[in-house]
């Protein structure tokens, strides 16, 4: 049997695979310095000493302290008080979803492609209309529930 017809799919999906893997989250670092990727406006959770944290958007950083905008107004936080700070990622909920409709055209190219062959005749199943919506609507599911977004820590203080 030619499987040579199979190469095309799959060299598709590994690199759909591939494209979205992405790197791994970097790990969360001990350096202050590691909080000047962020920009200000970009939603930010500051998690101090006591266990207590703040949510808002990130103002300004220096050597003493991280700055940002809470609805009571600006507050900073001194360095020292700063156990872990967290920036919230942007959810690719589109992106997974086009990727799943993708996935979900593929494979039901492939249905259709198959049931094309000698031996789907013999069975009296020609009739796979259902594969394109079944498909589409099972793996572009798929797609758009996939968790994305949420917290990454960005700033972890070194335990004393």
């Amino acid at each position: 049997m030619n499987h040579s017809k199979y190469v095309p799919f799959l060299a598709f999906l590994l690199s759909t695979f591939g494209a979205t893997a992405g790197s791994p989250l970097r790990a969360a670092n001990s350096r202050w310095e590691n909080l000047r990727i962020l920009r200000p406006g970009r939603q930010i959770r500051v998690v101090l000493n006591d266990a207590k944290f703040c949510q808002g958007e990130f103002l300004a950083l220096n050597d003493e302290g991280i700055t940002l905008r809470q609805a009571t107004g600006g507050q900073t936080y001194a360095r020292k008080d700063v156990l872990r700070v967290y920036s919230k990622k942007e959810s690719h909920r589109v992106r997974n979803l086009v990727i799943g409709l993708d996935i979900g055209v593929t494979l039901a190219v492939l249905a259709v492609k198959a049931n094309s062959s000698s031996w789907f005749e013999n069975t009296g199943m020609r009739d796979i209309g259902w594969v394109w919506p079944v498909g589409l609507g099972v793996f572009g599911g798929i797609g758009a529930a996939m968790p994305t977004g949420g917290w990454h820590e960005v700033y972890r203080a070194q335990p004393h």
